[in-house]
Order: structure tokens, then C-alpha cells, then sequence
């Protein structure tokens, strides 16, 4: 099966590739829908877990990508899985994980040439504890990587009726509409998201060092929010709900689609260094420039303390590993 490309030349038809994202969206949004309130049913990790919903909804996509692009999809649950493939059960820690989400086995040699060039990237339901309890803050998040860019992506937030969408070069756009551009910083009245203040399994920032970063920012802007889906924070930053946010998650899944959204809006989305983010690290700070830069300064003015690495190697990698 060949990708669709702009006709002449070589370049994907991002335009096609979005429509093709939007029409698998469709098809999985009925099923992340129907099962609002579902049961945990797998423990990934202490206070992170998946419902059946995440692997259906995987599926679901995983199946309908491949088929209408004949490319391979890295999602959260089953890791990669290239073309005619089949995961029999979940496996988020696939083979070419180290080579798609940044390393994470120290002393582990990647071989590039054997990872996938253009790939899509799937988190069925960004906001999974929020989507147990029917809290209306969860997400699809889909987005297509090529030769280490991302070129579109979708967030669909199902039960708050809400559809945010990006391609490269070519703007965003909020439920088909392009985006009003991101409004000024005001202190008074802008509200900042925040990644997970307790959580233990977002990288291995200790809890401490983001306490003191929330009441650091807070300085500049009080009117601080925890939605607790990485997602929506990028996407409502992107669209101008939020000034900015700043997020802890070192996964592509979390944080592809709505860099872009970010970036296609005027806004600026780096890691915790002020360099552009990468996969594996443990701090991405994003919004509308002045915002950007308040949040930067802050952050890079709080020290991380005794409990783990030093502050100088936290700025020199943008974040932890």
C-alpha cells in the first residue's frame, strides 16, 4: 500500500493523513464513549493502570491505521506494532521502545536504522483514572511521526464534545474551525495546567520538586489547574484556554500530538532547558511565548534538591530520564 503524497512530488499528503486520522477517531470514539466508567484491568505500575477500554479503543485504531496506510502504529498499550502483526496481549515495553520513546535501559545501543521512518503514534485514553470515574477530562491523542517530526495530530475529547487538530505548516484548527490566536498573557486572569503533583509514576521528578515548582509559578500566576490528562492540557494550551502548562510525562504518546498543536498556534514548547523536547525526557513546558518564558524562569530557578540528581544535570538534560 503507498502513503498518499502531495501530487509531483514525494511529500506526504498530510492532508489526506489527517482526514484518514479523523475518520479512525470517528470509528473509536464510540467505544471509548460506551465504556465511560470502566474498571481498572490491568496494573501497569503503582497508581497507574489501564481499562479494557485503552485496549479496545488500541485496537481499534491500530487496525483501521494500518489498514488505510499500510503503516506501523506505537501506542501505549501494545507498544509497536508493524503491519500484519497481530499483539495477543498488552505490551507496553516493545522492542523498538528505547529507539521511539528515548532510551531507558542505560548502556542499551540503539539501532536506528532498524526503527520505522513514518509511524503513528496512539494513546486510546489519555486521562485513564479520570475516565474510570466519569470525569469528562480524558482523550484520544493521535498523531503521525515522520523521519522524527510530527506532522499532525488529533485530540478528541469525546465527552466534552470537543475535536482539536494540527498539520505542519498549516495551523490548528478547533472542531474544523482554524484557532483564534493565543491571547496575551495576564496574570489576573490566566490559568496555568499542571502535570501531577503526587503521582510517582510520571518520569521520576521527586514530588517534592514539583511541589516547590507549583508554588514557584504561582508567583506569577495563581490561577493554577490540574486536569490530570497530559492531553488536554497541551491541546487546551494550544487552543488559548490555558496561557501554558507545564507536564512531567516522558512518553511520545502523551506529548506529540499536542506539541504540535502547540507550535501550530504560535506557542512554544520546549523541555525544562529550553531546548526542543525529546522523547524519554522528564519536563515539557509549553505555551504562548511570554508565558513560556515566565514559566522557564521559574522553573529553572527551583532547585531540585537532595532527593535525586543535581540541578545542573536536570537543566543540561531538560529534565530526567
Amino acid at each position: 500500500m503507498s502513503l498518499p503524497t502531495q501530487p509531483g512530488s514525494n511529500e506526504l499528503d498530510t492532508r489526506a493523513l489527517l482526514a484518514i486520522a479523523e475518520a479512525a477517531v470517528d470509528e473509536a470514539e464510540t467505544t471509548f464513549t460506551a465504556a465511560v466508567g470502566a474498571e481498572p484491568e490491568i496494573i501497569k505500575s503503582p497508581g497507574d493502570f489501564a481499562t479494557e477500554a485503552d485496549l479496545t479503543v488500541e485496537r481499534q485504531l491500530r487496525t483501521l491505521l494500518t489498514q488505510y496506510t499500510g503503516l506501523p502504529v506505537h501506542g501505549e498499550e501494545f507498544g509497536t506494532v508493524r503491519p500484519g502483526e497481530m499483539p495477543l496481549e498488552h505490551n507496553p515495553s516493545d522492542k523498538d521502545a528505547d529507539g521511539l520513546d528515548g532510551p531507558r535501559r542505560v548502556g542499551r545501543a540503539l539501532e536506528d536504522e532498524e526503527m520505522p521512518q513514518t509511524y503513528w503514534v496512539v494513546d486510546p485514553i489519555d486521562g485513564t483514572a479520570n475516565y474510570a470515574v466519569g470525569n469528562p477530562f480524558a482523550c484520544i491523542l493521535v498523531s503521525l511521526v515522520h523521519q522524527g517530526e510530527t506532522q499532525l495530530s488529533v485530540t478528541e475529547m469525546p465527552l466534552l464534545g470537543k475535536r482539536i487538530t494540527a498539520r505542519r505548516g498549516h495551523g490548528l484548527f478547533v472542531d474544523g474551525h482554524p484557532c483564534r490566536a493565543m491571547p496575551p498573557s495576564d496574570p489576573g486572569v490566566t490559568q496555568i495546567s499542571f502535570g501531577s503533583i503526587l503521582s510517582q509514576r510520571r518520569g521520576n521528578l521527586p514530588i517534592s520538586y514539583r511541589q516547590d515548582m507549583l508554588n514557584e509559578i504561582g508567583k506569577s500566576y495563581p490561577r493554577m489547574r490540574v486536569t490530570g490528562s497530559v492531553g488536554i492540557d497541551l491541546a487546551f494550551t494550544a487552543a488559548g484556554v490555558f496561557g501554558g502548562t507545564v507536564t512531567f510525562s516522558p512518553n511520545l504518546w502523551d506529548n506529540a500530538a499536542g506539541i504540535l498543536a502547540v507550535q501550530e498556534n504560535g506557542g512554544v514548547a520546549t523541555d525544562f532547558a529550553g531546548n526542543p523536547w525529546r522523547p524519554g525526557v522528564s519536563g515539557l513546558v509549553a505555551g504562548e511565548p511570554e508565558v513560556h518564558a515566565t514559566l522557564l524562569q521559574h522553573i529553572q530557578s527551583v532547585p531540585i534538591g537532595t532527593a535525586a540528581r543535581s540541578t545542573q544535570e536536570i537543566m543540561d538534560r531538560g529534565g530526567i530520564r
